[in-house]
């Protein structure tokens, strides 16, 4: 197997890393489609019996081919809950055996299967009294961002008011995925669900942009300066392996303890469940 996973599941050892009891496939059908960026796109499945999930979840999607033979990624959950219907943003891997499919052919009807919700560490709800009262920051490379969107979704949702920061890095203004709802998220910052977001781009901006192509650097993540108690913020960090590893030596620098950070990996995948 080659293909990549959006999420592969928590890093931390103590968190699931197979379905609970109770989990089983359920046929889900594609109900909507939407561009995300060029190699990207969001698939709307309608699947019954489907009860919700919580923003940073994800579940297993399953492909069977004519002649049995089957192939499963996970994908993190794009959406807020809604009863029998789920979302995930599929990034495409072109040598993959599941990425393409979902990306390039898969049409309105098709069917597929899914298993889930899955995770329990790398999660957040308005209101979970486990963050306390500190604000909440976001770090996304790449596609690690489909996980934090849905946070933010469900944040704005619900009208809460936490101080929250995006971090969002990526190559270039076409892997830009959510880019509209994300200007409109940060438009108004005294709105309730607004969000503060910072674009990291690190081989071409576009026109206007302030910060020259680069890597993330310590100075991206530096908190807004209306936030009372930035090292009390809970951190969500999703991208590749690598990217991970160096978000969380940034955070370390600037000085965020090592409990307030969450993190999740993707990566390539090698054995079906």
């Amino acid at each position: 197997m080659t293909d990549t996973n959006t999420t592969e599941g928590p890093a931390d050892s103590s968190v699931e890393a197979t379905p609970p009891a109770g989990n089983h496939w359920r046929k889900a059908t594609l109900v909507g489609l939407h561009s995300q960026s060029w190699h990207s796109r969001t698939l709307a499945l309608r699947v019954p019996g489907w009860t919700g999930h919580l923003p940073g979840q994800h579940v297993d999607v399953r492909l069977t081919a004519a002649d049995g033979y089957s192939a499963q990624r996970s994908y993190s959950l794009a959406e807020p809950a809604t009863p029998d219907c789920v979302a995930v943003t599929v990034d495409l891997l072109p040598h993959g055996e599941v990425s393409p499919y979902l990306v390039e052919i898969m049409e309105i009807g098709d069917e597929l299967d899914v298993r889930g919700p899955i995770g329990g560490w790398f999660v957040w709800e308005p209101g979970d009294p486990s963050i306390g009262d500190g604000p909440v920051l976001l770090i996304a490379g790449g596609s690690g961002v489909v996980p934090l969107v849905t946070m933010l979704r469900a944040r704005k949702r619900a009208g809460d008011s936490t101080p929250t920061m995006l971090v969002y890095s990526l190559r270039g203004p076409r892997d830009l995925m959510y880019g509209p709802e994300l200007e409109e998220m940060s438009a108004d910052l005294f709105a309730p669900g607004s969000a503060e977001v910072r674009l990291v781009y690190t081989r071409k901006v576009p026109d206007g942009h302030p910060r020259p192509a680069s890597h993330l650097a310590v100075e991206d993540i530096q908190p807004p300066s209306a936030w009372r108690k930035p090292l009390a913020a809970r951190v969500y960090v999703c991208g590749s392996s690598g990217f991970v590893d160096h978000a969380t030596r940034l955070l370390r620098e600037a000085g965020y303890p090592d409990d307030r950070i969450r993190t999740e990996r993707f990566g390539p995948t090698g054995v079906d469940r």
